[in-house]
């Protein structure tokens, strides 16, 4: 019922934007009625992202737009990973133990040398278990050695804590440590150059097992992996901390936990934000028709489009694509057009207590998007994001 309320609301938007009312930006919002709370309502200084393990970020950001998305390779895979926890890796915040990449408690340590790295995965259902699933991560180090050594410490750590069935082999890159897993996974280690390629290939509904499909799709992964990163420039280490910080970041609200593994603070580009999405098929034709070329995410997300009837646009679209289990709320005060969700909380003997609630806006050319556990916050974050975009001039 919840997805029938939320298909029956987009559509009357869509109706409407198609009329040509959604061309005039966030029209109605009485500024007077909101309530930003404590949350900041002009643009921040982002001075204080000028340092190198901020640059390491940037570059893992920049890395990722050369990371091939698993549905580019098998458009089967369509659904993406919404964990944000891992999806960029540097010295700081290196691969965890249990990541899939590696099973070291100090990575630091025993693999030296990480610059910046990143991380996706797709399925061919949403369950992963339940046919292909893939994950691969592009890590980069300071020099090859750095990579090689990486490569052999990483396997044979995985390897000790859980033996496998056999030795593999991707074709073309016999210098490799490729495994079949004692689940019938492929599952691979690779250095070239200042680079470490890991890839793992399973199929929970393969019957019989056959590790050649899984080989087969590592290839073509392998293959456009290295296609594309011979087309990458990586900034210098020395001049990680001088990578530019679009100004687009200072219009959205800070992260709540700057510096951890769940912090994405960072401006994207629409190959990178990809990686993030839930499906990232849908997503990628919203933001072709919206002609979104850049994403700011930290506190909260601001998608920069084309112009104003593009935002619009988006706005009903990313709606559309809310979870199912949400319902539509109505929005904070002072803002009518805004579209709102809350988790439903389930039944009552097993109701959550922690709810997410979200809202989408557009103010202009840009979307924000805003997240909260509570109606009170989400009403102050939406306020304060609405008066960030509309302080001075937006763009």
């Amino acid at each position: 019922m919840a997805r029938s309320r939320i298909a029956l609301a987009c559509f009357t938007v869509l109706l409407t934007l198609s009329a040509g009312c959604g061309s005039e930006p966030a029209a109605g919002v009485d500024t007077a009625a909101l309530d930003p709370g404590n949350y900041p309502t002009a643009p921040r200084d982002l001075s204080a992202l000028r340092t190198t393990d901020d640059g390491a970020v940037r570059e893992s950001i920049r890395l990722g737009g050369v990371v091939p998305l698993p549905m580019d390779l098998d458009r089967r895979l369509a659904n993406g990973r919404t964990n944000f926890a891992g999806h960029h890796y540097t010295a700081r915040n290196p691969p965890y133990r249990g990541s899939g990449i590696s099973n070291l408690e100090n990575f630091n340590e025993q693999v030296p040398g990480l610059v910046a790295g990143w991380h996706t995965g797709g399925s061919r259902r949403a369950n992963r278990n339940f046919g292909l699933d893939v994950g691969s991560a592009l890590l980069r180090f300071t020099t090859p050695e750095q990579a090689t050594h990486a490569m052999h410490v990483l396997a044979d750590k995985e390897i000790e804590k859980y033996p496998p069935k056999q030795t593999l082999e991707i074709p073309g890159y016999p210098t490799g440590r490729t495994y079949l897993s004692a689940h019938d996974s492929v599952q691979s280690w690779t250095a070239r150059g200042d680079y470490l390629l890991w890839a793992f290939i399973s199929d929970g509904l393969a019957t019989p097992p056959d590790p050649a499909p899984l080989l087969d799709y590592a290839k073509k992964l392998f293959d456009r992996q290295f296609e594309l990163l011979d087309r990458f420039t990586p900034t210098p280490t020395d001049a990680l901390a001088d990578t530019p910080v679009d100004d687009l970041l200072a219009r959205t609200l800070p992260a709540e936990r700057p510096g951890t593994l769940e912090d994405v603070t960072g401006v994207y580009t629409v190959p990178t934000a990809l990686h993030l999405e839930s499906r990232p098929d849908l997503t990628r034709r919203a933001f072709e028709d919206a002609a979104v070329d850049l994403i700011a995410y930290a506190g909260t997300r601001v998608y920069r489009a084309g112009d104003s009837a593009g935002a619009a646009r988006l706005t009903a679209a990313l709606a559309a694509q809310v979870p199912p289990g949400y319902d539509p709320i109505a929005g904070p005060p002072g803002l009518p057009d805004t579209r709102c969700f809350r988790e439903d909380p389930g039944p009552p003997q097993s109701a959550r207590i922690i709810l997410e609630h979200r809202c989408y806006f557009f103010y202009d050319r840009y979307v924000a998007e805003v997240t909260a556990h509570q109606p009170q916050d989400l009403a102050q974050r939406a306020s304060a994001q609405y008066l960030l975009l509309a302080h001075g001039s937006a763009g």
